[in-house]
């Protein structure tokens, strides 16, 4: 027979619930049951994301990784040369880079290594969230968790992309895991092993620094109903995790710059970027065409120095970003309440907007991601997840910790700027919600209780109206998606492909200044300068301030035999930017 157990922790307010594990400590038939299901959960995730990295190995991003990709690629390939420790304080957070390099030291440096390495990480966080959700909930609903998270959409994607976000999974799912296992035994070493975890979040997604405090206040409350020595103990426990975690990056940075910080220094640059005057909620680099990591520190160091006229510490450059931006909010506070509330918006709406690679291009290629991304995705999560929120309100006394998480993050996200991989940790937290919503709904079909499922329903109609409501130029946005993936191939001398792609991405946003001119320039590689002209022209008629197109339209002109207008554009060339000394080699061919 399942052992059920009455929550002495809640006076016995929440009922009889399945707790995770059987007490005897073996394995009965029920037991036996909810392990193999468990253990097939997590062998479906796996084999399904090997299959959809198989279907996906041919994407152009797959093969040359952008962005954000690359230079993690090219930072733990330096590491794993011996690099170890670096000479500057991180400007990026550091642990997913150092985890690329030892599994690149064990296993070798290619794109598909570290993709199968994300992929046995996202079933293992298939497992953790199973584990996590059975201990706060029950088993049915533990189930039904593991499998939202193995077929989410945007997780498929993120497990098979070179990016952090798979990382900040796995340890997002062990942060609920060990909030399950918490609260069914009093363990002070596991209230340490919490704290480390959500350090190495801090290490991998730095506004996780709001979830210290979170977890703090509830290992306290939490450790208040136990024997009042191990209170003391998981207290002290956790604190000692998080520094655990925390301490050697501090104090390497101390070492190579003479500056503390638990992460690194970008904050100022970010809060910037998100909140400045004119600001749009998501990410613009401080320079146009500068949006890899290699611009960007450079970039807000070099401008913070120009301006003030003096070298910078990375503390100062921060600094001076963050005064910006709050000068930027006393300026005109009733504008910056408006964008956070936009922001915020966003953190919840069912458009994924994507950094440099993009689930649709992924999608395009997969079938496994082409249905799971249309179908399973934030729009539907969060009107099951407000079932879920209604369904399991009478045990908001032991569940409070989710919301707290999840409020906490939603804010530091919006309070910044919003892509999919930053707010894919709000999603995650709301799975366990959304699978008590699916089960109590279905519980109460069977129930054929009316009243709850009409509730419900209404809910969740409520709440998928308001996350669906179109807030992004989503054609525009797409369009960088598809433009981004020919750049890949156009950077490795794969011209006819690449345009291709930059068709593609003209077709879905004609008027795209920056599509218009990529394609123009593989046309013009190619030398199709006739077929090339008016994806030129369409580029300065969408910005007309875009550098290098008049460069280029003035050499494509004169490729066809009009040396006159070409002379024009060269001269504009030299307006936008005096320093360009091709357009002004050219001015003086033509004119002499």
């Amino acid at each position: 027979m399942t052992a059920y157990r009455r929550d002495g922790n809640e006076n016995g307010r929440e009922g009889a619930r399945l707790d995770g594990v059987p007490r005897s400590g073996t394995l009965n038939g029920d037991g036996r049951r909810h392990l193999v299901v468990a253990c097939a959960i997590v062998l479906g995730a796996l084999v399904l994301r090997l299959l959809y990295i198989g279907e996906t190995r041919d994407v152009a991003t797959a093969r040359y990784p952008v962005g954000d990709a690359a230079g993690y690629m090219q930072w733990a390939q330096r590491i794993a040369q011996g690099e170890w420790v670096g000479s500057e304080a991180f400007y990026q957070a550091p642990l997913y880079p150092y985890v690329l390099a030892v599994w690149m030291k064990c296993f070798g440096s290619g794109v598909g290594v570290v993709r199968i390495a994300q992929a046995l990480m996202g079933a293992a966080s298939v497992g953790l969230m199973y584990m996590g959700v059975s201990r706060l909930l029950d088993r049915a609903t533990g189930t039904v968790a593991g499998l939202m998270l193995a077929l989410y959409g945007p997780a498929l994607f993120f497990d098979g992309i070179v990016q952090k976000a798979s990382l900040a999974c796995l340890l997002i799912c062990a942060v609920v895991a060990l909030i399950g296992w918490l609260r069914t035994s009093q363990r002070a070493l596991l209230a340490g092993v919490l704290g480390g975890v959500v350090g190495l979040l801090v290490l991998t997604r730095e506004n996780a620094l709001v979830w210290v405090p979170v977890m703090f206040v509830w290992v306290w409350l939490l450790g208040r109903q136990w024997r009042p020595g191990r209170w003391m103990s998981a207290v002290a426990c956790y604190i000692l995790g998080v520094v655990a975690a925390l301490a050697p990056v501090a104090v390497r940075n101390a070492v190579v710059s003479g500056e503390w910080s638990v992460s690194t220094f970008q904050a100022g640059p970010n809060f910037y970027i998100g909140n400045h005057r004119g600001a749009t909620g998501r990410y613009v680099p401080l320079v146009r065409g500068h949006e890899t990591p290699t611009f960007e520190r450079r970039d807000a160091t070099a401008l913070a120095e120009a301006e003030l006229g003096r070298p910078l510490s990375s503390h100062e450059v921060s600094d001076f970003w963050m005064e910006r931006a709050v000068r930027d909010i006393r300026s005109d506070p009733g504008g910056w309440i408006g964008l956070m509330i936009r922001k915020m918006g966003m953190v919840w709406n069912a458009y994924e907007v994507a950094d440099a690679e993009s689930a649709a291009v992924y999608a395009d290629s997969s079938t496994a991601l082409g249905v799971l991304g249309s179908v399973w995705h934030v729009g539907v999560l969060c009107p099951l997840a407000a079932v879920g929120v209604v369904s399991t309100w009478r045990r908001r006394h032991s569940l409070w910790v989710l919301y707290a998480l999840i409020i906490s993050m939603a804010a530091a996200v919006a309070l910044f700027y919003v892509m999919a991989r930053y707010r894919y940790p709000v999603a995650l937290l709301l799975i366990p919600f959304g699978a008590a919503g699916c089960v109590e709904l279905w519980r109460s079909i069977r129930a054929k209780d009316a009243g709850s499922v009409i509730i419900r329903v209404i809910a969740a109609g409520l709440v998928a109206i308001g996350v669906n409501i179109s807030m992004h130029d989503e054609q525009r946005l797409d369009a960088l998606s598809w433009m981004n993936a020919g750049v890949a191939l156009a950077s490795h001398g794969e011209i006819e492909e690449a345009t291709s792609l930059f068709r593609r991405a003209v077709e879905r946003h004609p008027t795209s200044a920056e599509a218009n001119n990529n394609l123009a320039q593989a046309l013009a590689i190619q030398g199709e300068f006739a077929k090339a002209i008016p994806h030129y022209r369409a580029a300065l008629a969408a910005d007309a301030s875009l550098m290098g197109v008049d460069f280029n339209l003035g050499v494509a002109l004169e490729r066809v035999g009009d040396p006159v207008e070409a002379l024009g554009h060269y001269r504009r060339a030299i307006v936008l930017d005096p320093s360009d000394a091709d357009a002004r080699a050219a001015v003086s061919r033509l004119r002499g």
